[in-house]
């Protein structure tokens, strides 16, 4: 007889609701009346083979042996009335790992994949030294919990001894294909880097949005992993930086020598990763391309002891819409002189690169050269080690945005209307876009789609491989670059700041691989409803300066892939707390007044005004919103409450963006000064 939601089984625990069910067995949400806490409970089928109830008591004892922060624990063995074995387990509401894709190249969510990828290797690491391989990962059995962190589950199919291989049914081999090693498709044994292979396939799906094979039928896909190579998860999703790609390609090597020897070697490829990310991406790329949210990963954190620790006179003014940059130990700003000057983070002098007219853009790194535009129309490659160009693109009008990178091309948008895809590597233009308009803001790439506003009043969205026009939408004059951050798999809220001082939010969706506005699609136009506009707020000022959006510490749920599942009804206690609303946009005004509006609906959180004129977008690090305006204000305010954390005032004012990297608040002012800000 099935169990009925409001069941009471052992005289303890109330089935709440059903979250999914197998073969073998159901889960549900339970309520544990004696500690008074929501639990998952797995409960028996009533009739099963005796191999199946064999493998649900293995899991059971498997997972009692195990105790680690990575791996789902028992809390309690029982038996409901018929006779049917349970065990409960802690509920966790972060969903399958798959939540934190597919991989966007930004601080937030490269920080949250980097982390899970890391725990879960420790955690593999771990479960092997205690002799024992999992032989089924698959996204539904790696869960997240409420701060994001991967917990592995379903140990079902557990290698133990030689004495367990009797289970294996012959002719029969037991796992999941989509995400099965060579040597388990061919049956000829597991091994600890057959799990780490099973990882890396979930892995490659979380970057990619798609596993790294699929087929009509289990066979095809278990013969694709033993005979055919995996294509680049760059080819798929082009936002997959290489370190993490090298080590994703790494795990699925054929043979098991030629993978990470452990969990622990594993993670340690993780850091490195991250290192190289770090230094290679976030830094470098102004608010176009990658630093969607002007988010930056590691600015000061104890800024009530933050001050000057040196300053450098530059060889002209700084002014809007310029930014400072950074890769490694390097910061690079351009001047109104005609000079992109790149300083150590020392303070001492690096190099000095030479345009003909005000290089006022913001410039970007890529690898060991960086890129930047002048008011005469010319981009630049220069390598970085000898100032040597490796080649020059001519524009009809003036560059005022950063160059974005996306795979191998450079996008650049200019001043005469249009979009520039070039060569990386060799500077040759590969296809051009004209928009309506100037074009003063940068452009970002999301889904495969490069968005691009224009001065006349329209948001582009186009093939950001081909520059075939996908959509546009009239949003009005806008000078700053907008702001994304993505909210769901395959979701995204576009925040656009416009001249007159609208702000916009837009609802993006992915639909055929590329960024679409809205829901489904009318008529195949790629513009959707219901409609797309989330909300409008009116700051009733100009607007100069890009949005940035905090994203709320909360990671959505999405329901195990492996199991029928059904809606999940929302305790009455839950319903009654407050809810968390996404994020916080932080907006400035011309005049001053700075805004930070829940990035759900709209409606204000607190506001803060400056003094004087605000052109400098404003940066977030570290729970904090760092500001400048044009009569000298620095300002570090809680990023939530809007609180004062830090304040100093200069004789000269700001109009170019700062950049807070490695504990330093580094800021351009209008006469030429450099300065860095550490703590000490």
């Amino acid at each position: 007889m099935p169990l009925d939601i409001g069941a009471e089984i052992a005289a303890r625990y109330t089935l709440r609701a059903l979250l999914g069910e197998g073969g073998s067995a159901r889960v549900f949400r339970a309520h544990d009346a004696l500690l008074d806490r929501e639990v998952a409970m797995k409960v028996m089928h009533a009739h099963v083979p005796d191999s199946d109830r064999a493998r649900f008591l293995r899991e059971v004892k498997t997972l009692a042996r195990l105790t680690h922060p990575g791996v789902v624990p028992v809390l309690d063995l029982g038996e409901e009335d018929s006779g049917r074995p349970f065990f409960t387990m802690p509920l966790f509401t972060g969903g399958q790992i798959t939540a934190l894709g597919p991989l966007e190249d930004a601080p937030g969510p490269l920080s949250r994949f980097l982390t899970a990828a890391s725990f879960a290797s420790r955690t593999l690491h771990f479960v092997h030294s205690q002799g024992i391989i999992h032989r089924d990962l698959t996204p539904g059995n790696i869960l997240l919990d409420a701060a994001g962190l991967p917990r592995i589950m379903d140990f079902g199919l557990v290698t133990l001894t030689e004495q367990t291989r009797h289970l294996t049914r012959s002719g029969v081999t037991l796992g999941t294909p989509t995400y099965m090693a060579p040597e388990q498709a061919k049956g000829v044994g597991v091994e600890p880097r057959s799990d780490l292979y099973a990882l890396g396939a979930v892995l490659y799906r979380v970057a990619c949005g798609s596993p790294p094979f699929v087929g009509d039928t289990d066979q095809s896909v278990m013969f694709q992993h033993v005979y055919e190579a995996p294509k680049d998860p760059r080819e798929l999703n082009p936002a997959v930086p290489d370190a993490i790609a090298q080590v994703l390609l790494a795990l699925l090597a054929k043979r098991p020598e030629r993978r990470p020897e452990s969990g622990e070697a594993l993670a340690h490829l993780w850091a490195l990763a991250r290192r190289d990310v770090w230094t290679s991406h976030a830094r470098g790329q102004y608010r176009g391309g990658r630093a969607r949210t002007g988010e930056h990963p590691d600015g000061p954190a104890r800024v009530s002891a933050l001050r000057e620790v040196w300053s450098v006179a530059l060889p002209g003014e700084v002014t809007w819409p310029a930014a400072v940059v950074g890769e490694g130990d390097l910061v690079a700003v351009g001047t109104r002189g005609g000079q992109l000057v790149l300083t150590h983070a020392s303070g001492r002098p690096f190099a000095t690169y030479a345009a003909r007219d005000e290089v006022t853009a913001p410039a970007t790194f890529i690898g060991r050269h960086v890129l930047y535009g002048a008011w005469d129309g010319t981009l630049r490659r220069v390598q970085l080690s000898d100032g040597a160009e490796i080649w020059k693109h001519q524009a009809r009008a003036e560059f005022t945005g950063a160059p974005t990178l996306w795979a191998d091309r450079v996008l650049a948008a200019s001043r005469d209307g249009h979009l520039h895809a070039l060569d990386a590597r060799t500077g040759e233009l590969a296809w051009a876009y004209r928009a309506g308009g100037p074009v003063a803001a940068s452009p970002l790439v999301w889904a495969g789609a490069a968005l691009l506003c224009d001065e006349n009043g329209w948001l582009h969205a186009l093939d950001a491989r081909t520059g075939s026009p996908l959509w546009k939408v009239e949003v009005g004059t806008v000078h700053g670059t907008p702001a994304l951050l993505p909210t769901a798999p395959g979701e995204a809220t576009l925040i656009v700041a416009t001249w007159p001082g609208e702000i916009h939010a837009l609802h993006l969706t992915i639909r055929g691989g590329r960024a679409a506005l809205g829901g489904p699609a009318l008529g195949g136009s790629g513009v959707g409803s219901p409609d797309p506009i989330l909300w409008t707020y009116d700051l009733e000022d100009e607007i100069w300066a890009a949005p940035a959006i905090a994203r709320s510490p909360v990671i959505l749920a999405s329901p195990l892939p492996s199991m029928s599942v059904l809606p999940v009804p929302t305790a009455p206690s839950e319903a009654e707390a407050p809810q968390p609303r996404g994020g916080i946009v932080i907006v400035a005004g011309w005049g001053g007044t700075v805004r930070a509006l829940h990035l759900s609906d709209g409606e204000d959180v607190w506001v803060h005004t400056l003094e004087g004129r605000v052109t400098a977008s404003p940066v977030i690090s570290a729970g904090l919103v760092f500001l400048a305006s044009e009569v000298g204000e620095l300002v570090a305010l809680d990023v939530r409450t809007g609180e004062v954390r830090w304040t100093q005032r200069e004789k000269t004012g700001v109009q170019a963006t700062p950049l807070a990297a490695d504990g330093t608040l580094y800021v351009a002012f209008m006469n030429g000064t450099l300065r860095a800000y550490r703590s000490d």
